[in-house]
């Protein structure tokens, strides 16, 4: 009794106590209950509860009690206010409290209130995600950068390049910051830097298929959170990525960007890896939800990218078409459905990015009845993604979607083009907005289209909205508060040496022993003397392009690395070069110009260790001369191109492939449609036909044939040979597997296919026990691969090597043996499926 009316009085004064505080926070504080906007207090007046210090950076910190630290430059002409006691910065200069300049409110809100301030045109330039721009000057704004800004630009790339340390990042921002404070003619909003992900001056983690084998999600966790602090040290608080689309087609080009073929593994460790990267942490390891070190993630590419018909991929033409041979449409959606319900405080991925692809489904029928690229498509985009899934965040186009990569939608006018976007559901525009009045002019006419063909209110409503979710990604992070950098802290969290620590284990963890004989790899004895080995040298052609490389033969692993375990014999050069002239008229190197280390040398060696990379493509379509096809092509040149080239298969082995199997496909699922002209006695009929893109009877490039001479080679004078692959894809591994002892995978870091030397070295050694598992299968032979169908998970018959051991999903060895623990219990089961949403 007495227990009871205690617990009833206790009750009663905690409502009481609540109720206060409810009163006291609507009074004190600038909540959403005030009538904004609110006529300021003077500065300094009354009970201050603010103070402002000038950093050594040259920018002014704003520190509120128990509330947000405010940055701006007093350089700039943007002014504080005060209200209640609080400073606010008054970022339309109408020396009113506006809803959006209260830091109390939440991002949604203040995203929802801006988007009244801000005129048509200043939304347009919101939505140009132009491409380049990575090396800047560290001392002053040039006028492409101020011209972009004067237009409303505020999606740029973040500063790259050699010259682009972490004082020039940080004063690059603030300068680009300074500016737009000082412009009086658009609200003030600061510039997101976005970026693909980068190398070279973070930390070195692991390929998102590296990360995958490990089978491990809070590795993946481990890496969206070093990371993000990484980047926002340097100012990047959008990242193009992550990259989620299933790997169910094993002769894709972007299956290093994936988390693999099976739905689970990549569902889980998508959700791990943009709710590491979306929220900031404290000390003790607590999410704490948005905030300082928290980076916007656009899952990509939205409905999934990696059911390629025969392995093309999207960025040219030829890899136009998705293909659903296996009715697997949604079950390529489901690890974007899994990054909607995230397990932290941010709740759901902030963005998206589209694919370029035009889906069809097994009877040649284009997926929702549309034949166009995602970008452009209503059941994509407006019916699926916003409607039946309800997610409502940020998308952005890939980029090049309104010129080269313009599928489906070749006939539309480039006024048309930015107006089917928008009305589709997207909101920005990758790559566009190099030519800033042009982008400008093109986007306000298809605005114009909008209003006469929709009406201005529906057309005013899509403009709102679509910029209303940019604002959201620019709220969320605290830049519109506080858009300025230290580079006492970027230089201080450059590479963190625990970061670099952490990246080095993940890559240890990441890596995959398929085959052992004998023990060959075990664990280090202590005190053992050196083993003496054999590392050759690896010849690797020149390349063209963009990223031109001159032709190199340097040992698998730097001698130096090496040297720290083996006793380390490798080949020689010659003096003089007899390969053909680069343009400076010198000899280049050939691969008759390698000495190999003779035969008595080699077998005086404990063992042989061979570095390759797993077989290489060249382009998969050719003219008639050999050259390889355009893919930056304009609309008006489609017919010349489709006559022009041909069609080769991709293959996944060295030798020469030609697909003249039963299962490769005369008839192609994916095509573009002709109008044709039919003449008969009487008329000329025009129909449409689909376009047949088979290459039946057509055989494959490879590019690094000898790569496989190479381990046969080793194989045939080496007491034991050891293989270690740099993988960049499923592979037929039965060329070389039954003559060598042992063969490791590692699937690379970051956006190379290489793992670092050491990473391999200290596994073959024996210092680290491997531990990784296969995140796909690796196919028995060609046939297999043509017989899978390019949408379903893990559909091939793998191969089975001299061992008895079945190279397919979630297999790997460690010095016992087959690995068989928690990862694979959970993971090695049948694949999931995924159903359309009611």
């Amino acid at each position: 009794m007495n227990l009871t009316k205690k617990t009833y009085v206790l009750t009663g004064f905690m409502r009481l106590l609540v109720l206060l505080v409810v009163v006291i926070t609507s009074l004190f504080s600038c909540s959403k209950s005030i009538n904004y906007p609110v006529e300021p207090e003077s500065l300094g007046s009354g009970n201050v509860k603010w103070s402002e210090s000038q950093t050594s950076d040259g920018w002014t910190s704003v520190s509120n009690e128990d509330g947000t630290t405010l940055g701006y430059s007093k350089k700039s002409g943007l002014q504080l206010i005060q209200v209640d006691g609080y400073a606010f910065k008054d970022l339309n200069r109408n020396n009113m409290l506006d809803r959006f300049e209260d830091w109390h409110l939440d991002f949604e809100t203040r995203a929802k209130a801006m988007v009244d301030e801000i005129p048509v045109e200043q939304m347009m330039g919101m939505k140009m995600n132009p491409f380049g721009g990575w090396r800047v000057n560290p001392d002053s704004l040039d006028n492409i950068i101020k011209k972009s800004l004067d237009v409303g630009y505020r999606q740029l790339r973040a500063p790259r390049g050699g010259s682009a340390d972490a004082r020039t990042k940080v004063n690059w921002n603030n300068m680009v910051q300074e500016y737009i404070e000082s412009l009086d003619n658009i609200v003030c909003i600061p510039v997101v830097w976005i970026d693909d992900p980068r190398s070279g001056d973070v930390s070195n983690w692991p390929s998102n298929l590296a990360l995958a084998a490990t089978f491990d999600p809070e590795i993946g966790a481990q890496y969206g959170r070093m990371m993000s602090e990484e980047w926002r040290a340097m100012g990047i608080s959008m990242q193009v990525a992550t990259q989620m689309d299933l790997a169910t087609e094993p002769r894709w080009k972007r299956i290093p960007g994936t988390f693999g073929e099976d739905p689970a593994l990549s569902m889980d460790m998508a959700r791990a890896i943009i709710n590491g990267w979306q929220s900031t942490y404290d000390e003790a390891g607590n999410d704490l939800g948005w905030g300082k070190h928290s980076v916007n993630n656009q899952m990509k590419h939205f409905s999934g990218d990696g059911a390629a018909e025969g392995g093309r991929e999207s960025h040219t033409r030829d890899g136009e078409y998705n293909v659903f041979p296996g009715g697997q449409f949604f079950t390529h959606v489901l690890p974007f459905f899994a990054c909607m319900d995230l397990p932290g405080k941010t709740k759901t991925v902030s963005a998206a990015m589209t694919n370029y692809s035009v889906g069809i489904e097994a009877d040649g029928s284009p997926v929702g009845g549309e034949r166009v690229g995602s970008s452009y498509s209503q059941y994509k985009i407006n019916h699926l993604l916003r409607e039946k899934y309800s997610w409502d965040g940020y998308i952005l186009t890939d980029f090049g979607i309104l010129t080269s990569k313009n599928y489906g939608v070749e006939n539309l006018t480039p006024i048309e083009k930015r107006l089917a976007v928008l009305t589709a559901g997207c909101d920005a525009f990758g790559g566009e907005g190099s030519d800033r009045q042009k982008s400008i002019e093109l986007a306000m006419e298809a605005y114009e289209l909008g209003v006469a063909n929709l009406g201005k209110e529906k057309m005013d409503e899509i403009m709102k909205k679509s910029t209303e979710r940019i604002l959201r990604t620019h709220f969320n992070i605290g830049i519109v508060d506080n858009p300025y950098l230290s580079i006492e802290v970027a230089e201080s969290t450059y590479k963190k040496p625990k970061h670099e620590v952490a990246a080095h284990q993940a890559h240890l963890k990441s890596v995959v022993m398929l085959k052992n004989r004998n023990g060959i790899i075990h664990k280090a004895e202590p005190e053992a003397t050196k083993p003496k080995v054999y590392i050759p040298r690896l010849y690797t052609a020149a390349t063209g392009g963009w990223r031109r490389t001159p032709a190199s033969a340097e040992p698998g692993f730097d001698l130096e690395a090496a040297g720290k375990y083996y006793d380390v014999l490798t080949d020689k050069l010659t003096d003089k070069y007899t390969g053909p002239a680069d343009d400076k008229g010198n000899p280049t190197l050939s691969p008759n110009d390698i000495i190999r280390a003779s035969k008595e040398e080699i077998v005086k060696c404990d063992f042989a260790i061979v570095r390759i990379t797993s077989p290489q493509n060249g382009n998969p379509t050719f003219d008639e001369s050999g050259g390889m096809r355009d893919d930056g092509r304009e609309p008006d040149d489609i017919e010349e191109q489709r006559q022009k080239y041909t069609y080769l298969p991709i293959s996944l082995q060295y030798r020469p492939y030609t697909a003249n199997s039963e299962f490769v496909r005369k008839e192609s699922l994916g095509g573009d449609m002709i109008e044709v002209t039919e003449h008969s006695a009487d008329a000329e009929t025009k129909k449409l036909i689909k376009e047949n893109r088979s290459y039946f009877g057509k055989t494959g490039i490879i590019t690094n044939e000898s790569h496989l001479d190479l381990v046969l080679n080793t194989a045939s004078v080496a007491n034991k040979v050891v293989v270690a692959v740099d993988a960049s894809s499923p592979m037929v591994l039965g060329e070389f597997e039954k003559d060598v002892d042992a063969i490791l995978l590692g699937f690379g870091g970051g956006r190379t296919a290489w793992l670092p030397d050491e990473v391999f070295l200290e596994i073959i050694s024996g210092e680290v026990e491997p531990s990784g598992l296969l995140p796909l299968q690796m196919p028995a032979n060609m046939e297999t691969v043509e017989a899978q169908f390019e949408d379903v998970p893990r559909d091939m018959e793998c191969y089975v090597d001299s061992e008895g051991h079945t190279y397919d999903f979630a297999f790997g060895l460690n010095w016992s043996g087959v690995i068989s623990d928690e990862r694979t219990a959970k993971y090695n089961v049948p694949p999931i499926v995924g159903e359309a949403p009611e």
